[in-house]
């Protein structure tokens, strides 16, 4: 984080990107707020109200940000930009279909974002995506999104 040479990104949860839809990401449609004892940016009305949140992964489904974040936007030491499930759903399948590696779908939002920018990436640079959980905590949503392909042999159906 200290070496200014290095480009920090992050990716939020946009949800379904559907009309009206409810999203995780706080850092770009938030506002500054206090929630869990922490101020950071939130989903909320103007009046305050925590709103609900939405994304594919589990773990960024939620109405606020860490602090840490909120700061690293602040200051510009970082930037975050915003992916539909689908989009990660799609990071998740081709990941898996190339790789053989079945990533986390909240780590499949920063790989939907690197594949579908790579114009923003430097030439001839390095690129480092998080693969921070195991995807296969989430094969049933995968499932119920991608289909039976997506079945694991021996694993119970939902």
């Amino acid at each position: 984080m200290d070496d200014s040479g290095v480009r920090l990104l992050g990716v939020e949860a946009a949800g379904t990107g559907e009309s009206g839809c409810f999203n995780s990401a706080a850092l770009n449609l938030g506002t500054p707020g206090i929630l869990h004892g922490n101020r950071t940016l939130l989903l909320q009305t103007p009046e305050g109200q925590i709103e609900p949140s939405h994304s594919v992964a589990a773990g960024l489904d939620y109405p606020g940000v860490g602090p840490e974040h909120a700061w690293l936007k602040e200051t510009g030491r970082a930037w975050y930009g915003m992916v539909r499930d689908g989009r990660a759903l799609a990071a998740f399948e081709r990941l898996s279909q190339s790789e053989g590696i079945l990533p986390a779908l909240e780590s499949s939002h920063a790989l939907a974002w690197v594949f579908d920018h790579p114009q923003e990436l430097p030439q001839g640079g390095h690129v480092v995506v998080s693969l921070s959980g195991r995807g296969d905590k989430d094969m049933d949503i995968v499932r119920r999104h991608l289909g039976e392909k997506y079945s694991i042999p021996g694993q119970a159906e939902d």
